[in-house]
Formats: C-alpha cells, sequence, structure tokens
C-alpha cells in the first residue's frame, strides 16, 4: 500500500469508476447481479414474490457494509502496522417491506437501526492500538459513511 501511495501520489490518480449490473430476465424474478468476472444472485421470500434463491437486497446491504468495514479495518492495521489476528464485523439491520404491498407500518420503508458488531483479536496490539485502529475504521469506511450521510442516487431510464 505505501509503494501504490507513492507510485500515484495524488488523489485523482485513484478514481476508477465501479459497476454492478443486475438483470432478471426469466419467471422467477431472481435479480443475478455481475460485479467484473463475479456473478451473485439476489432473492426474496415467498411472501414478496419470491423462491428464496439466494440473499435479499437488505441482506446484501449488511454484507457490503460487513466486508467493507472488515477491510477497513485489515487496511488500517497494515497502514499502522497494527498486529491483527482476526477481524469480524458482524451488520444487522431491521427491514419492513410492508410499504411495498400497501400495509400501514409505523417503520421506514428501508433497512433501519443498523448496527455493526466489531470483533477485533489482536493479541500483541497495545491499548492504543486497538483505540487507533476502531477510529480508523469509523471515520474512513467509505461504505459505512454513505449509509450514515445523506447521498442523492439518480435512476436515469435508459
Amino acid at each position: 500500500m505505501r509503494d501504490a501511495a507513492r507510485r500515484r501520489p495524488k488523489g485523482e490518480d485513484w478514481r476508477e469508476t465501479v459497476e454492478a449490473v443486475s438483470v432478471a430476465d426469466d419467471a422467477t424474478g431472481v435479480r443475478k447481479l455481475r460485479i467484473r468476472d463475479w456473478q451473485f444472485v439476489s432473492d426474496s421470500g415467498a411472501d414478496f414474490g419470491g423462491w428464496g434463491l439466494g440473499p435479499s437486497s437488505p441482506e446484501l446491504l449488511c454484507g457490503v457494509l460487513s466486508t467493507c468495514l472488515t477491510h477497513t479495518y485489515l487496511i488500517g492495521a497494515a497502514w499502522m502496522d497494527i498486529p491483527v489476528d482476526r477481524v469480524e464485523v458482524r451488520v444487522t439491520a431491521e427491514n419492513n417491506d410492508a410499504g411495498f404491498v400497501d400495509v400501514p407500518s409505523d417503520d421506514p420503508g428501508l433497512p433501519f437501526d443498523i448496527v455493526a458488531r466489531v470483533v477485533l483479536e489482536a493479541g500483541d496490539a497495545t491499548e492504543a492500538q486497538r483505540e487507533a485502529l476502531h477510529r480508523y475504521a469509523r471515520e474512513r469506511c467509505p461504505l459505512t459513511a454513505l449509509v450514515r450521510q445523506q447521498n442523492e442516487v439518480r435512476v436515469e431510464v435508459v
């Protein structure tokens, strides 16, 4: 990472376009998700028109928050030379899809009460290093920041 930072010293050197494409094209309604050379599926349970063949979109959201926060911990540990044995991040959220089927609910129509529980195993790290790593992850994880901050998503119909 230090070598990459030397080779790419300007912020614009790090800009990239990332992309994911989802297609539903058969009677199952399963969403086929392609990201670069990988393919995943997303589906809902039977009460919401699905077959349970893959995780729901809110579950995938928890997954990407979990992987991003875990990776941010690992980057911070490497960057700050903090010895880490294991990082586990469990992300939970409440979700209520009642609004999609016109059932009244006081809950918001989006995942809410999102909680990330972090288990950090770093036996050789000092308490100061552990706190520095927790602070680094809280402040720098881009996807948890995206959820915490208001951000516009343009929907363009082509």
